[in-house]
């Protein structure tokens, strides 16, 4: 399947995002006056650092799913479902304070990240303070069933980081990629899908269709990243990129990359890139001759298409419709790099 460049889907979707999130603004800045009244629970040591990532949280996805699940049509967010939505975004911004010290990023939505300000050593005990938040809120609701989810997605997300790091520095495998994917990044999805779903009192096929979706978008989502590292442009997403090929992250571009090679080219390449050489100006050229190009588009479509058809469950129109709006978002970002950057590299 080639990747194509269409402007209209682009303008579609950048219309169909708009109607996801309008009906959200009120649940936005509830959440937002919710985090920012969490930084006096921290020791005074630790406010400055908790409220400087409140700063740079960037899009709140999860938030996001969290918002569109519980949501009918016109609804007032209440407590319950604002504090679920600060525990994934409280998990959210642990993991990203974790993923950049393993990556040594410097920049995090246009600024500075807290290891490249405070250390690695702070910036640990930073992320282990946030997800120890989040479990004290979740702990509040009075169903076990909010912090058993958030325990458990927790875990899975480290358990993801942990297989990752095992795996840096070996040659990679399709299967392992997925695996750990499904752990690291949709796993956080599909409890934010759950914790939405649950709190708006759906049936018990709902919240699976809820879980299914966003563990498929998720997955597509992290298939974007791992291709925006290679193939965006840095000052467009706002972050250091390159930081997966260079840190040896088995991302899905190099896994394609690696196993289209040649027995003994890819031991060379793959040795190269274990010792950290630069390699990334060789998979750019290498990308549309090899046919990775199509495969990742292949990898991509095939995970919004399961998305797309576990939405298809839910009874709520509007519910349908807000995920076909996170489903077109999430095509105008894969469109914005894949196509000139992929097609005829």
């Amino acid at each position: 399947m080639a990747i194509t460049d269409n402007a209209a889907s682009v303008d579609a979707s950048v219309h169909s995002l708009q109607k996801v999130l309008d009906p959200f603004q009120d649940g936005f800045v509830s959440l937002e006056r919710f985090l920012n009244a969490q930084v006096a629970s921290f020791e005074p040591e630790v406010r400055p650092l908790v409220r400087d990532c409140f700063l740079h949280s960037g899009k709140k996805l999860r938030p996001t799913l969290v918002f569109a699940f519980f949501a009918e049509r016109e609804t007032v967010f209440g407590g319950d479902v604002i504090k679920a939505a600060a525990i994934v975004e409280l998990v959210h911004l642990a993991t990203l304070v974790h993923d950049d010290i393993l990556d040594e990023a410097d920049v995090r939505h246009r600024s500075k990240t807290m290891v490249s300000r405070y250390g690695a050593h702070t910036s640990v005990l930073l992320g282990d303070a946030l997800f120890a938040h989040a479990l004290h809120l979740a702990a509040d609701f009075p169903t076990v069933d909010i912090c058993r989810a958030v325990s458990h997605a927790t875990r899975q997300v480290c358990s993801g980081e942990i297989a990752q790091t095992f795996n840096r520095g070996t040659l990679p495998k399709l299967d392992s990629y997925f695996r750990m994917i499904d752990l690291k990044t949709a796993e956080l999805f599909k409890v934010s899908a759950f914790l939405g779903a649950f709190l708006a009192g759906l049936n018990s096929a709902e919240i699976e269709a809820a879980r299914r979706f966003a563990r498929h978008l998720g997955i597509a989502y992290q298939i974007y990243d791992d291709t925006a590292d290679i193939f965006a442009e840095e000052k467009s997403v706002g972050k250091t990129l390159g930081t997966d090929a260079a840190s040896g992250k088995a991302t899905l571009p190099v896994i394609f990359w690696l196993h289209s090679l040649a027995d003994k080219e890819r031991r060379e390449v793959f040795e190269r890139w274990r010792n950290g050489d630069d390699q990334l100006s060789l998979l750019r050229r290498r990308i549309g001759q090899d046919g990775i190009a199509v495969k990742l588009d292949k990898a991509f479509q095939e995970e919004m298409s399961m998305a797309r058809e576990a939405g298809e469950v839910l009874a709520s129109p509007h519910r349908r419709q807000r995920m076909e709006g996170l489903l077109a978002y999430l095509e105008q970002s894969w469109n914005k790099i894949a196509p000139r950057r992929l097609q005829e590299v």
